[in-house]
């Protein structure tokens, strides 16, 4: 037993004191601009200069291509598969002279490359929207046989989104759902949220859009009393809700909306959230009710308390 203890104790020194040689690699990429939104009519070109910066010290084989995507998650991040295929792939083209999609292309270290991307779209095409994302990725086509451990690729990326249409506006339908209260004190009767007067109030809520075409969050989230009277306003973060998706709205802070009421607001109120597009706008609103809920939790539990007192410690009367 001893022995075999003996063994592995000089294996795991011989190993730690001969280690392998690591090689760690700085990826310092960036794009410009991250996001492109572009309304164009069937028949017509257009070209967009994408800026790639190479950050690192040591220089970059790139690639670039298209991928297509259909899908995105709450906050707007696409649902990208590599492997996604569309017909209309083929209106995109680098105009570059050295540059090619799918082709490797190199950037030396601390420099910058334009990629000009060029989108024609036939006379023909349907009108409806066109997603995609320029995807530029670290190549490496070597095979070191000295080489031990994982390699890493870098990609980065910009959301391209397409709406083809004749018009310009085209019609966009967006509806608020899931508008209640995630944070705060309070008490829900049916429809009716009974709130504490002193205690800040969050709400979440997403709006999806039913449309055929991409529609940006234009709004307002406001506090009115009884006599619609504004106490309180704040306004809708401004982004991008592609078709058939659904989208998490936000304050223009980047923050779920939140009240801090005051003694002053003690009653019924409405709480709104409305969003407004270019030819369409929704708005739904709650019913709240102020009122000092914690003191008065707290002075009923009170009351409570020292009848509970009372009944156990009066004496018990002869007959």
């Amino acid at each position: 037993m001893k022995k075999n203890i003996i063994i592995l104790l000089t294996l795991i020194v011989g190993t730690l004191s001969f280690p392998h040689q690591t090689q760690a690699v700085g990826y310092g990429l960036s794009i410009s601009p991250p996001l492109l939104r572009i309304h164009i009519k069937p028949g017509k070109s257009i070209t967009q200069v994408f800026t790639i910066q190479n950050l690192s010290n040591t220089d970059k084989t790139l690639v670039a291509n298209i991928v297509p995507f259909s899908e995105a998650d709450q906050y707007g991040n696409p649902i990208l598969d590599p492997k996604a295929n569309a017909s209309w792939l083929e209106y995109f083209s680098l105009v570059n002279s050295q540059i090619k999609l799918n082709s490797p292309f190199i950037i030396p270290k601390e420099s910058s490359e334009q990629l000009i991307l060029s989108l024609s779209i036939p006379e023909t095409a349907p009108l409806k929207d066109l997603y995609a994302t320029l995807i530029v990725s670290t190549y490496d086509n070597s095979q070191n046989q000295e080489f031990m451990g994982t390699s890493v690729k870098a990609t980065i990326g910009s959301n391209l989104l397409i709406t083809i249409s004749s018009s310009a506006f085209p019609d966009t339908i967006l509806k608020i759902e899931n508008f209640i209260p995630i944070k705060g004190t309070y008490l829900q009767l049916g429809n009716l949220y009974f709130v504490d007067s002193i205690t800040p109030i969050t709400f979440t809520a997403t709006v999806y859009n039913e449309g055929s075409f991409t529609a940006e969050t234009k709004g307002v989230f406001r506090v009115l009393t009884n006599k619609n009277k504004p106490v309180f306003l704040q306004g809708v973060l401004p982004v991008n809700v592609i078709a058939k998706s659904k989208r998490q709205i936000v304050n223009t802070n980047g923050l779920p909306f939140e009240f801090s009421p005051s003694t002053g607001n003690i009653g019924s109120h409405q709480i709104s959230l409305e969003i407004k597009t270019e030819n369409s706008n929704t708005q739904t609103t709650i019913n709240v009710f102020f009122f000092p809920l914690k003191l008065s939790l707290g002075l009923l539990l009170t009351i409570i308390i020292i009848f509970s007192i009372q009944k156990f410690t009066e004496k018990p009367q002869e007959n």
